[in-house]
Protein backbone atom coordinates (compact mmCIF):
# COMPACT_ATOMS: atom_id res chain seq x y z
CA UNK A 1 0.00 0.00 0.00
CA UNK A 2 2.98 2.51 0.60
CA UNK A 3 4.17 1.76 -3.10
CA UNK A 4 1.01 3.59 -4.22
CA UNK A 5 0.60 6.28 -2.15
CA UNK A 6 3.99 7.13 -2.99
CA UNK A 7 3.34 6.47 -6.53
CA UNK A 8 0.38 9.03 -6.28
CA UNK A 9 2.79 11.56 -4.70
CA UNK A 10 4.94 11.40 -7.45
CA UNK A 11 2.37 11.32 -10.01
CA UNK A 12 1.27 15.49 -8.13
CA UNK A 13 5.12 16.01 -8.49
CA UNK A 14 5.11 15.24 -12.11
CA UNK A 15 2.21 16.97 -12.77
CA UNK A 16 3.13 19.58 -11.01
CA UNK A 17 6.65 20.06 -12.93
CA UNK A 18 6.26 21.99 -15.98
CA UNK A 19 6.10 19.03 -18.79
CA UNK A 20 4.33 19.92 -21.59
CA UNK A 21 1.15 18.03 -21.04
CA UNK A 22 -0.11 14.73 -19.26
CA UNK A 23 0.41 12.44 -21.79
CA UNK A 24 4.50 13.10 -21.06
CA UNK A 25 3.94 13.10 -17.21
CA UNK A 26 2.57 9.74 -17.58
CA UNK A 27 5.22 8.40 -20.30
CA UNK A 28 7.88 10.02 -17.29
CA UNK A 29 6.21 7.99 -14.55
CA UNK A 30 6.26 4.49 -16.65
CA UNK A 31 9.84 5.29 -17.08
CA UNK A 32 10.83 6.12 -13.45
CA UNK A 33 8.40 3.28 -11.70
CA UNK A 34 7.86 1.06 -14.18
CA UNK A 35 4.81 -0.08 -16.62
CA UNK A 36 3.36 -2.36 -14.06
CA UNK A 37 3.53 0.20 -11.27
CA UNK A 38 2.16 2.66 -13.44
CA UNK A 39 -0.57 0.74 -14.75
CA UNK A 40 -1.71 0.07 -11.00
CA UNK A 41 -1.54 3.83 -10.32
CA UNK A 42 -3.32 4.82 -13.53
CA UNK A 43 -6.36 2.40 -13.05
CA UNK A 44 -4.69 -0.28 -15.43
CA UNK A 45 -3.12 -0.53 -18.64
CA UNK A 46 -5.49 -0.12 -21.00
CA UNK A 47 -6.08 3.42 -19.36
CA UNK A 48 -2.84 4.56 -19.84
CA UNK A 49 -3.10 3.14 -23.68
CA UNK A 50 -6.17 5.04 -24.15
CA UNK A 51 -5.03 8.44 -22.61
CA UNK A 52 -0.89 8.14 -23.90
CA UNK A 53 -1.31 6.45 -26.71
CA UNK A 54 -4.75 7.07 -27.73
CA UNK A 55 -5.43 3.36 -27.68
CA UNK A 56 -3.16 2.29 -30.21
CA UNK A 57 -1.38 -0.39 -29.45
CA UNK A 58 1.57 -0.83 -31.79
CA UNK A 59 2.99 2.63 -30.85
CA UNK A 60 2.74 1.52 -27.22
CA UNK A 61 4.52 -1.45 -28.24
CA UNK A 62 7.26 0.92 -30.27
CA UNK A 63 7.63 3.29 -27.07
CA UNK A 64 7.59 1.10 -24.19
CA UNK A 65 9.17 -1.99 -26.63
CA UNK A 66 6.63 -4.34 -25.29
CA UNK A 67 5.65 -7.06 -27.98
CA UNK A 68 1.90 -7.91 -28.60
CA UNK A 69 1.50 -10.66 -29.91
CA UNK A 70 4.83 -12.76 -29.22
CA UNK A 71 5.52 -16.35 -31.11
CA UNK A 72 8.98 -17.63 -28.98
CA UNK A 73 11.93 -18.41 -30.91
CA UNK A 74 11.74 -21.97 -31.33
CA UNK A 75 8.11 -21.88 -32.37
CA UNK A 76 6.18 -23.63 -30.22
CA UNK A 77 4.45 -21.09 -28.37
CA UNK A 78 2.10 -18.17 -29.30
CA UNK A 79 2.08 -15.20 -26.59
CA UNK A 80 -0.86 -12.69 -26.70
CA UNK A 81 -0.23 -9.05 -24.48
CA UNK A 82 -3.31 -9.10 -21.49
CA UNK A 83 -4.06 -5.40 -23.61
CA UNK A 84 -4.62 -7.15 -27.23
CA UNK A 85 -6.65 -9.73 -25.85
CA UNK A 86 -9.01 -6.82 -23.94
CA UNK A 87 -8.86 -5.13 -27.23
CA UNK A 88 -9.68 -7.75 -29.43
CA UNK A 89 -12.52 -8.60 -27.26
CA UNK A 90 -12.16 -12.56 -27.33
CA UNK A 91 -15.04 -14.69 -25.62
CA UNK A 92 -14.28 -15.42 -21.71
CA UNK A 93 -14.67 -18.38 -20.29
CA UNK A 94 -16.45 -18.95 -17.00
CA UNK A 95 -13.60 -20.65 -16.31
CA UNK A 96 -12.14 -18.99 -12.65
CA UNK A 97 -8.85 -18.58 -14.27
CA UNK A 98 -9.41 -16.01 -16.03
CA UNK A 99 -9.01 -17.91 -19.40
CA UNK A 100 -10.77 -17.38 -22.75
CA UNK A 101 -11.80 -19.47 -25.73
CA UNK A 102 -9.82 -18.82 -28.95
CA UNK A 103 -11.92 -21.04 -31.05
CA UNK A 104 -12.24 -24.24 -33.42
CA UNK A 105 -9.19 -24.78 -35.47
CA UNK A 106 -8.12 -27.74 -38.00
CA UNK A 107 -4.52 -29.68 -38.24
CA UNK A 108 -3.02 -32.23 -39.60
CA UNK A 109 -1.12 -33.97 -42.85
CA UNK A 110 -1.07 -32.66 -45.77
CA UNK A 111 -2.83 -35.93 -47.71
CA UNK A 112 -4.15 -37.26 -44.21
CA UNK A 113 -6.81 -36.76 -42.33
CA UNK A 114 -7.61 -33.46 -40.55
CA UNK A 115 -7.93 -33.20 -37.26
CA UNK A 116 -9.86 -30.06 -34.79
CA UNK A 117 -8.60 -28.31 -32.07
CA UNK A 118 -10.72 -26.74 -29.23
CA UNK A 119 -7.89 -23.10 -28.21
CA UNK A 120 -7.49 -21.28 -25.25
CA UNK A 121 -5.63 -18.22 -24.12
CA UNK A 122 -4.25 -19.25 -20.60
CA UNK A 123 -2.73 -16.33 -18.14
CA UNK A 124 0.87 -16.23 -17.38
CA UNK A 125 3.58 -13.90 -16.70
CA UNK A 126 6.06 -13.06 -19.10
CA UNK A 127 8.88 -10.49 -18.98
CA UNK A 128 7.39 -8.57 -15.49
CA UNK A 129 3.49 -8.31 -17.62
CA UNK A 130 0.70 -10.42 -18.10
CA UNK A 131 0.15 -12.08 -21.04
CA UNK A 132 -2.27 -15.25 -22.15
CA UNK A 133 -0.29 -18.48 -23.76
CA UNK A 134 -1.99 -20.32 -26.43
CA UNK A 135 -3.14 -23.87 -25.48
CA UNK A 136 -5.35 -26.41 -27.03
CA UNK A 137 -6.21 -29.93 -26.59
CA UNK A 138 -8.31 -32.29 -28.82
CA UNK A 139 -9.00 -35.83 -26.82
CA UNK A 140 -5.45 -37.08 -25.43
CA UNK A 141 -3.70 -34.92 -27.68
CA UNK A 142 -2.82 -31.30 -27.27
CA UNK A 143 -0.10 -28.59 -26.62
CA UNK A 144 0.67 -26.43 -23.30
CA UNK A 145 -1.54 -28.05 -20.89
CA UNK A 146 0.51 -29.78 -17.80
CA UNK A 147 -1.93 -32.85 -17.90
CA UNK A 148 -0.49 -33.92 -21.71
CA UNK A 149 2.12 -36.29 -21.79
CA UNK A 150 5.10 -35.89 -24.00
CA UNK A 151 3.68 -38.60 -26.25
CA UNK A 152 0.91 -36.76 -26.59
CA UNK A 153 1.95 -33.39 -27.50
CA UNK A 154 1.44 -31.71 -30.89
CA UNK A 155 4.43 -31.16 -32.24
CA UNK A 156 5.80 -27.68 -34.30
CA UNK A 157 4.59 -28.13 -37.31
CA UNK A 158 1.03 -28.82 -36.25
CA UNK A 159 1.19 -25.98 -33.58
CA UNK A 160 2.27 -23.79 -36.54
CA UNK A 161 -0.80 -24.48 -38.19
CA UNK A 162 -3.13 -23.78 -35.45
CA UNK A 163 -1.03 -20.19 -34.90
CA UNK A 164 -1.07 -19.42 -38.70
CA UNK A 165 -5.03 -19.83 -38.25
CA UNK A 166 -5.57 -17.86 -35.13
CA UNK A 167 -2.94 -15.22 -36.41
CA UNK A 168 -5.49 -14.80 -39.45
CA UNK A 169 -8.50 -15.06 -37.32
CA UNK A 170 -7.61 -12.35 -35.49
CA UNK A 171 -5.83 -10.37 -37.66
CA UNK A 172 -2.37 -10.55 -35.45
CA UNK A 173 0.15 -10.17 -37.86
CA UNK A 174 -0.36 -6.44 -37.76
CA UNK A 175 0.98 -6.70 -34.00
CA UNK A 176 3.12 -9.28 -35.11
CA UNK A 177 5.73 -7.58 -37.28
CA UNK A 178 6.46 -4.66 -34.24
CA UNK A 179 10.35 -4.64 -33.37
CA UNK A 180 10.93 -5.26 -30.05
CA UNK A 181 13.38 -6.53 -28.12
CA UNK A 182 12.99 -10.17 -28.13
Amino acid sequence: MSIIVNMKDLIRKILREQTESKKDAIKSLIKKSGLETAARVMGGLNNIIDIVYDGDLIKFSEDTITPIAYMSTDGLNLYLHEALVKQLGIQDTTHPNDEYYLGKFIFGSKNGGEYSIHTRLEPNRLHNQRYYKVVGSSGDYGFGHHFINKRNTLGKRYRQQIFKQIIDKYNLSKYMGVKTFY
